[in-house]
């Protein structure tokens, strides 16, 4: 099957952004996906595919996440939200429907508060950034869920794409991820 989505890159100010573009070509508010912790837009593929089938769609690699690099350490939601509004602009994007799954939906949620005339919906899942419990009851739960998705039932993305993307961006930007894991525990 051939692909629907295509790779493009965007050179921002401080950085360059990697993304898949792809779906329905129409007047219809495309769908902004932001990735989770740790990884890229890559595990996401055969979703990304999916809803590619039925909206137009964009999905970045956050900064400093696998293929978009970024040399600093970004702090907070509110750089990466900021980052993500830069990226909206440069494609003269005016309104989107936001998806962020993890640390995505903690920059989303901050994305829908900068710019709420951009964001025209928003679904969160398993979203950061949302305050539910203390950091001990967090971090026993997160790592039952991480243990769990060794039961996902694509082998392939279980052994492979999800430890390879992880083990890159733990190499190539650990400063960027372990902020990004004290954000999300925060």
């Amino acid at each position: 099957m051939t692909s629907l989505l295509v790779n493009h890159r965007v050179d921002l100010k401080d950085c360059s952004i990697f993304y898949e573009q792809g779906g329905v070509n129409s007047s219809s508010t495309a769908l902004l996906f932001l990735h989770g912790w740790g990884i890229s837009t890559e595990p996401y593929h055969e979703i990304l595919e999916l809803l590619a089938q039925q909206h137009s769609l964009i999905a970045p690699d956050l900064p400093s996440f696998a293929r978009s690099p970024y040399p600093q350490v970004i702090p907070d939601y509110e750089s990466y939200a900021k980052f993500i509004l830069s990226f909206l602009e440069v494609l003269n994007i005016k309104q989107v429907h936001v998806v962020g799954h993890s640390l995505g939906g903690g920059i989303a949620i901050v994305l829908s508060n900068l710019c709420p005339d951009k964001v025209r919906s928003l679904v969160l899942v398993d979203s950061t950034g949302v305050p539910s419990a203390s950091i001990p009851e967090i971090i026993p739960r997160r790592a039952i869920e991480m243990t769990a998705q060794i039961s996902i039932p694509k082998l392939k993305l279980q052994l492979v794409d999800i430890p390879q993307v992880f083990s890159h961006n733990l190499l190539f930007n650990t400063g960027n991820v372990i902020q990004a894991l004290l954000l999300s525990l925060q």
